[in-house]
């Protein structure tokens, strides 16, 4: 499936919706890219395209499976679940939200984008610019 561009509020209530805010979903493939390189001269290269793909699956088939592409990631909170942790790694909820500058996924309800104070302590995701698509 094609790649769709969230560029509006009205494309983050889209997305939102079509994946019901994330509920009973989890992550199953994070792959990040720098852009970094190294040559076979040992001269270094940085592109900072520090771009994240994200899968997630859920309890539903309507869809089952989104993937959301975070192009020019600037941020990554996460606490990643160990299994002798006894603790559930499902999302209960989340959603992606913006402010004048960024664009975030996060499972904080009541996050504002707008506000300092929210914007460390808690999961997020927040990038320049954000794609998703249906998988499956």
């Amino acid at each position: 499936m094609a790649w769709i561009a969230v560029r509006t509020d009205a494309d983050i209530q889209l997305l939102n919706e079509t994946y019901g805010n994330f509920e009973d979903a989890v992550i199953v493939h994070m792959e990040y890219v720098s852009g970094d390189y190294v040559d076979e001269n040992f001269c270094g290269y940085m592109k900072q395209k520090n771009d994240l793909k994200v899968i997630f699956q859920r309890l539903d088939d309507n869809p089952f499976s989104i993937e959301l592409w975070f192009l020019h990631t600037k941020t990554l909170h996460f606490a990643f679940v160990n299994p002798a942790d006894n603790c559930m790694s499902d999302i209960l909820y989340a959603k992606v939200c913006r402010n004048d500058s960024s664009i975030f996924w996060t499972v904080w309800k009541d996050f504002d984008p707008c506000d300092k104070a929210h914007l460390s302590g808690t999961t997020l995701i927040e990038s320049e610019e954000l794609k998703w698509r249906m998988i499956k």
